[in-house]
């Protein structure tokens, strides 16, 4: 019979964080799964704990490259050899929680119209130490809409259908050595729903020596600016965007600025136009659509001077706030901000 989970991991060099992550899945309390574990061309020894633990638990089955294959090849091979009903992702240096896989299991057995599953995550270092707890966002709107700037999903958190895989063709893009974990969400999030839980099911390990955190960071978040780009055009053909403008507009997600400056108010322009799509698009869960908006407006509206309304360029975010939600409060509050009314003597 066919396991119900089918876990995937790519080994290269994972030297002596390896067999705490492999134990990690072998002490899951949901234990009705398999462990394909992919060696691409390890120098390091990991072949000889890869093997070692294949020969005492039946449940690993294990594949092995003749050469470095990368690691977006080994994954998709780990994905045609799948046959769980769930496909489930672990890095060869993060720990999954002892319940990941019973919460997870449980969540898509309870909720059928979602297909993409991921979790909230600890961030730990090499020596064992937790630095911090994060989440992501828990709604498939949520995640639409950070999806279109930044990936949403822990990569070792995520759970998803196989049928993803076998049915719709969602497989990593061998093109790209990095944000390819990104690039497949965005696959997915056409032909499924999509959740993130809340509680903590994994351990994401930064490693002191990570060269993508070093000197490869800058090529990971161009290929993300290009993701990003991507889907925005997707959803707004209308709006041209340059990479440059993405970028911003990526960093404006979390770090929006206190102040716009004259400059960037054509890009807030579009940033209003590209919400307002969104909104329209996904408006079926009203409530959080209303979040979002209110949240972005409320951001826009706190970093606008008067100064900056009253010429042109502000006249053109004026007019596409009005055509927003509340666009008449939004009008009165902005025409406060530009004409106070006068103190009485």
């Amino acid at each position: 019979m066919n396991p119900e989970i089918s876990v995937v991991m790519s080994v290269f060099n994972a030297g002596r964080l390896l067999r705490r992550s492999i134990e990690s899945i072998l002490a899951q309390s949901f234990d009705d799964f398999e462990l394909i574990v992919i060696n691409d061309g390890s120098t390091d020894g990991s072949d000889a704990v890869l093997r070692e633990f294949a020969n005492k638990d039946r449940r690993i089955v294990y594949l092995e490259n003749p050469r470095n294959f990368g690691l977006t090849a080994s994954l998709n091979l780990g994905l045609r050899k799948a046959r769980g009903n769930y496909i489930a992702r672990q890095d060869a240096d993060d720990v999954s929680l002892p319940d990941r896989f019973a919460a997870q299991v449980a969540f898509l057995e309870r909720r059928s119209d979602v297909g993409l599953l991921g979790s909230a995550y600890h961030v730990m270092r090499e020596n064992g130490h937790i630095l911090n707890t994060y989440t992501q966002p828990a709604a498939d709107t949520e995640i639409r809409w950070q999806m279109l700037f930044h990936n949403a999903f822990c990569h070792s958190s995520v759970m998803f259908r196989r049928e993803l895989v076998h049915r719709d063709g969602c497989y990593y893009d061998e093109s790209l050595p990095y944000s390819q974990d990104y690039d497949l969400w965005t696959k997915m999030l056409k032909v499924t729903l999509a959740a993130n839980l809340q509680e903590p099911l994994v351990v994401w390990r930064k490693r002191s020596n990570d060269s993508i955190s070093s000197s490869f960071r800058g090529l990971q978040q161009q290929i993300a600016t290009k993701i990003s780009r991507t889907q925005i055009e997707r959803l707004t053909p209308d709006i041209s965007l340059s990479l440059a403008e993405v970028e911003t507009l990526r960093w404006w997600y979390y770090n929006f600025p206190s102040r716009l400056s004259p400059r960037e108010v054509p890009l807030c322009v579009k940033l209003l136009k590209l919400l307002k799509v969104f909104c329209m698009k996904y408006g079926r869960d009203s409530e959080r659509v209303l979040e979002i908006q209110r949240d972005w407006i409320r951001r826009i509206l706190g970093a606008i001077s008067p100064v900056v309304l009253l010429n042109k360029r502000g006249a053109c975010l004026i007019r596409e706030l009005s055509t927003m939600q509340w666009g008449g409060l939004i009008s009165k509050a902005i025409k406060r901000r530009v004409y106070p009314p006068k103190r009485k003597v």
